[in-house]
């Protein structure tokens, strides 16, 4: 009897349709004796196909499904064909069984999935660790086109600096998938923790340091978040006061006639954020007028292709970018003190006597 699992992971893999097996009747009977649910055919018309050696471009009749070549020819037919190949004999039950697992590694792979540590899921593809794994990924990958080259994942992450060499590797033969199941190595939990902090986390006291602190900063950063959501579409957002802003002064006792009031204030800062949008330009002359206009072609050929690139070129030891940045910082740390101190003051007193209706600055 014919290998029961081989047979129903091909036949998955087929969709129920035939095997060919071209120019060799004797294996044609062979297979047909044993008895499974695979289907053979003599013609070309199958899903995948064992050819006999003979005059034939296998690579054309084939048409792209996968097929092996019994041949006492073998290592010149593989290297031409980079198909497997399987020497003539008598083709007992083990013989068909070997002949049939030869032809599954000609299926494609079709795709290669990667398990890691749940906790490694949010780290960014730039990270050390996952930056690490994916250039492995690609460059095995990158060999793997048929289930027979499965063992390119071999020692995948042996000799990693983040990962541990012991990798699982399973595939599922019906669907064409594989997948790698990674792990980390011992220790690396807290040196990932601080490269996307920024900041030294060695154990559980500063992990614990380090979140009470993000924890505050971003309960400050929701208060003004909306704001500059605000300010970010609108050009102007306000950070409103919350109740533990707020400031409570003296009672006042105020006399109106034989009436007699009280009068309670509080105040709170009000935070308003304005968006200026601050323009900067850089204007590099090089040369006579035969070299810059060669330059500025140059510049917008390359400005359609990449902009990126166009705006990282050195110019006099400096990239553009960086010279129209610090033309944009000097714009934007012109407004002196004393003129940001009298347009606070006049902010606050529109806000406070409820004259927001017209300003007026005169530069």
């Amino acid at each position: 009897m014919l290998d029961s699992d081989i047979c129903r992971d091909l036949n998955a893999r087929l969709g129920g349709c035939a095997i060919a097996v071209c120019g060799d009747d004797g294996l044609f009977s062979a297979f047909n004796a044993e008895g499974s649910e695979l289907k053979f055919s003599q013609g070309e018309n199958a899903g995948a196909l064992i050819f006999n050696e003979g005059d034939t471009d296998y690579a054309t009749v084939a048409a792209g499904r996968p097929f092996i070549i019994i041949s006492d020819n073998g290592a010149e037919l593989e290297k031409q064909y980079g198909c497997a190949c399987a020497r003539p004999q008598i083709w007992d039950e083990g013989a068909l069984n070997a002949l049939l697992r030869l032809l599954s590694g000609e299926f494609c792979v079709r795709s290669v999935g990667i398990n890691i540590p749940d906790w490694m899921r949010f780290l960014p593809a730039d990270n050390s660790a996952i930056a690490e794994l994916l250039d492995r990924v690609k460059d095995r990958c990158g060999k793997i086109s048929k289930f027979k080259d499965i063992s390119a994942l071999d020692g995948l992450c042996t000799g990693a600096e983040f990962w541990s060499p012991a990798i699982e590797v399973t595939y599922d033969f019906a669907t064409g998938n594989a997948k790698i199941t990674c792990r980390a190595q011992d220790g690396i939990y807290f040196a990932m923790l601080s490269e996307i902090a920024g900041a030294e986390i060695d154990g559980e006291y500063s992990l614990m340091r380090y979140v009470r602190s993000a924890a505050e900063a971003k309960r400050g950063y929701e208060k003004v978040r909306d704001a500059l959501d605000c300010a970010r579409v609108n050009g102007y957002g306000i950070v409103t006061p919350s109740e533990e802003d707020l400031t409570y002064e003296q009672p006042n006792v105020v006399k109106q006639g034989n009436a007699v009031g009280i009068t309670l204030r509080a105040s709170a800062p009000a935070y308003h954020i304005i968006r200026v949008d601050v323009a900067g330009e850089v204007s590099p002359i090089m040369g006579d007028r035969t070299q810059s206009e060669s330059l500025v072609a140059s510049m917008m050929k390359g400005f359609e292709s990449d902009p990126e690139a166009t705006w990282n070129t050195d110019v006099f030891g400096r990239s553009l970018k960086s010279m129209v940045s610090e033309g944009l910082n000097s714009k934007v740390n012109c407004i002196g003190e004393e003129t940001r101190t009298k347009l606070r003051k006049a902010i606050t007193r529109m806000a406070n006597e409820g004259k927001g209706g017209v300003i007026c600055i005169i530069l």
